[in-house]
């Protein structure tokens, strides 16, 4: 689970990492990160899964699979980072949602 200091909660947020981040695409998400957008603070991640990846159900279960995910890597992201995670609806039937997670994020940081 992810701690609550590396969670994104405000809209502001989420609409500063989306447009000034660095936006990486891979077949079943979109990442946006922007660095040192909370100074030397714990990074930050927000999730959003639109209802074009199915039901409520669906898009929970999805939204708990990324964030399992995105808690593994967040020793690799540095201080102050903003990260938003956009799922697309081919996620949902990826099995290797770690690894893809993982490329997206160390290529944005290279």
């Amino acid at each position: 689970m992810l701690p609550t200091s590396n969670r994104m909660r405000r809209s502001d947020d989420f609409r500063i990492v989306r447009r000034r981040g660095q936006k990486i695409v891979s077949e079943c998400l979109i990442i946006h990160i922007l660095q040192g957008v909370y100074g030397q603070e714990s990074p930050r991640v927000g999730i959003t899964v639109g209802k074009d990846c199915g039901n409520s159900v669906a898009r929970h279960r999805l939204s708990r699979r990324i964030r399992g995910a995105i808690a593994q890597q967040i020793e690799v992201l540095p201080p102050g980072c903003g990260v938003v995670i956009r799922a697309l609806p081919a996620a949902s039937q990826t099995d290797d949602l770690n690894q893809v997670l993982a490329s997206g994020i160390q290529q944005a940081l290279s």
